[in-house]
């Protein structure tokens, strides 16, 4: 009589392999730990010296901001282009350490993703092995089954293990799904962290040369003047008159706007819908801050200085509504259009982004909150061989109204070459920010 007593040897075969199988996926386990274990200690070490060097970056910060409120003199000058060297030198070991950290994390991110696809393939053995199983018995009638036990116990062992293979198989798929969804899971996060390497790895190209810049230029500061106060009191005199010549052109245009359109209240639904478009010190409120001395008295945004190359993103979702660049005025520029919308209102504005050493973004480009824009220079009016008071690397940040917004050319091409300047009815952007 045909015997089914090989087919319960299968049962016990079955169990064996999920039984190696588990100590395999333990092993293995182990072995990732260990190595993931490893990159996480580098990882937060590299950290730990990040936090150290943004303390000292923000202490430089704080040094050149006090130099900047002090008088304008050679020995002020010169330690001025020092303290900004210096702290230049400290972003460049900053996004050194952090390209290490990010490679680390990199690494720790296709670590988990292996990890993740043996365990997809190891667990799609196992459900093979499983259906096959199953598949067996399907194929056995209950008479057959009944006869291939010797007594009722084995019986019902044998239906309660074909139970049990069932919900295995469940299990199994269950678990499939799951890891798929985190593999999909580390390999975004993986994506973000090369976008992330690549961004600082700009930054560190746009601060090397930065760096250069400030070394030449202090330089050419020392051989123009000799060492001499008496000389370097005339070139602020002559760097300060064309400064004011750029700065009354856009206060006056602005003048007329807001002459035009009357007094406007910042919308109710403003507060927070926008995000800051750079880390750093803000060193120039919005308003009739007091530079009165360069032939204007009020600031149409916000100043946030930072050192050189610092990464620059867009305040809130938008479309990038033109870019521009020139010797004076806003220098590298960019605007993006805004439609902010609460309780069902929305109310259009306009973001530009200023004094930057590149553009990253395209006149009617999509951009979100959080995109990058371009990175922190001090091109256009602040470019001159002397920083002064109010020079020197930052951002400068304003909010346009839609109405009264516009982008004409500048009215000294004849001096300075081609430039142009967004204009329009301005807000404080702190009424916006989060």
């Amino acid at each position: 009589m045909y015997s089914l007593k090989p087919k319960l040897n299968l049962m016990r075969l079955f169990s064996r392999t999920v039984f190696v199988g588990i100590l395999f996926f333990v092993a293995i386990g182990i072995g990732s730990a260990q190595t993931v274990d490893d990159l996480r200690s580098d990882i937060n070490e590299r950290q730990q010296r990040l936090s150290q060097i943004q303390s000292e970056i923000n202490n430089l910060q704080g040094e050149i901001s006090r130099a900047q409120k002090q008088a304008a003199s050679l020995r002020n000058e010169i330690a001025l282009y020092d303290l900004q060297i210096r702290q230049t030198e400290v972003k460049i070991e900053a996004s050194r350490i952090e390209i290490e950290q990010l490679q680390a994390k990199i690494t720790e991110i296709q670590l988990q993703i292996q990890d993740k696809q043996e365990q997809i393939e190891r667990q799609k053995t196992f459900l093979a092995e499983t259906l096959r199983l199953i598949n067996e018995y399907d194929d056995m009638s209950a008479l057959e089954i009944t006869l291939a036990n010797d007594t009722f116990s084995e019986f019902l062992d044998q239906v309660t293990y074909a139970g049990n293979l069932q919900e295995k198989t469940n299990e199994l798929l269950e678990e499939i799904k799951i890891l798929k969804a985190q593999l999909e899971s580390k390999r975004a996060e993986l994506a973000t962290e090369l976008a992330n390497e690549e961004r600082t790895k700009h930054e560190l190209v746009l601060a090397e040369g930065a760096l250069e810049d400030q070394r030449g230029l202090k330089a050419g500061l020392l051989a123009a003047t000799r060492g001499q106060e008496r000389l370097y009191q005339s070139l602020l005199a002559d760097a300060s008159q064309k400064q004011e010549q750029i700065e009354r052109e856009i206060f006056d245009i602005e003048t007329a706007i807001r002459e035009r359109l009357g007094d406007k209240s910042a919308p109710l639904i403003t507060g927070g819908l926008l995000r800051w478009p750079m880390s750093g010190v803000l060193t120039q409120r919005y308003g009739r801050t007091g530079f009165t001395a360069l032939g204007y008295s009020f600031h149409n945004g916000l100043d946030i200085a930072a050192p050189a190359g610092t990464t620059i993103y867009a305040a809130g979702d938008g479309i990038v509504h033109a870019t521009g660049t020139g010797q004076a005025a806003y220098g590298n520029w960019a605007v993006i259009k805004h439609a902010l919308s609460k309780d069902g209102k929305v109310f259009r504005i306009y973001t530009l982004y200023a004094h930057m050493r590149s553009v990253r973004v395209t006149t009617g480009q999509t951009v979100k909150a959080g995109d990058i824009v371009g990175f922190e220079g001090n091109t256009g009016n602040t470019t001159r061989l002397l920083y002064g008071p109010e020079r020197g690397y930052h951002l400068h940040f304003t909010i346009f109204d839609e109405d009264g917004f516009g982008i004409q050319g500048g009215a000294y091409q004849h001096i300075y070459g081609p430039y142009q300047i967004p204009y329009g009815y301005t807000y404080n952007p702190l009424d916006f920010l989060k």
